[in-house]
């Protein structure tokens, strides 16, 4: 049985769910390419494992920035849902850490903040409580227009959407290039108050 005392003895492996996504046309073209491993949670000789599972459809399509939509095909936004739980009764709960990072576009971080990624209702690193529950996690990924300073002032938008430094350097850097990312889930002890 599990015992306070054993919390911190926990070690963890991370699961990492490799998601990769190509990119054309200036944006990008996504294909979900998901790969799940195991997670081995260790109490004093115990073993638990964390169950992740994939429940989205398998998405082939066309992510474009919010209002360039124009064809069949495009969308603007991809969501991913999985199923979380562990594989053994827990007699205290957890923290669920769920992190996006490792953002590439091609094999250049350069602009990588393009890609908007969102877990659940935080940006990037998300935590949740898990216990004896099967947790749902929702990840949402956008990818923003680029917008530069000059552009901005002729299009009046708000200057707080400059995003880049060269708006036609950009999108012809990351034209035609794959979108990768790594979504690592982990779980850590709570912190006691």
């Amino acid at each position: 049985m599990l015992g306070k005392k054993s919390i911190p003895y926990l070690i963890i492996t991370m699961l990492v769910i490799a998601l990769g996504f190509t990119s054309s046309a200036a944006f990008a073209y996504w294909q979900d390419v998901s790969q799940i491993g195991n997670v081995v949670i260790r109490f004093e000789g115990e073993d638990a494992s964390l169950v992740v599972e994939a429940q989205h459809d398998e998405f082939t399509g066309r992510l474009v920035p919010e209002g360039r939509v124009y064809v069949v095909g495009e969308v603007d936004q991809v969501v991913f849902e999985y199923d979380v739980s562990v594989d053994k009764t827990l007699v205290q709960s957890m923290n669920l850490i769920v992190e996006a990072k490792d953002v590439l576009i091609g094999e250049s971080d350069e602009y990588s903040h393009l890609v908007d990624i969102s877990i659940g209702n935080a940006k990037d690193y998300f935590v949740n409580e898990l216990f004896n529950s099967v947790v749902t996690i929702t990840i949402v990924v956008r990818l923003l227009e680029p917008i530069d300073h000059d552009e901005a002032v002729e299009k009046g938008l708000d200057l707080e959407l400059v995003n880049v430094d060269d708006s036609q350097l950009a999108y012809n850097t990351i034209k035609g290039e794959d979108i990768s990312f790594t979504i690592s889930f982990r779980v850590e002890p709570k912190e006691v108050e």
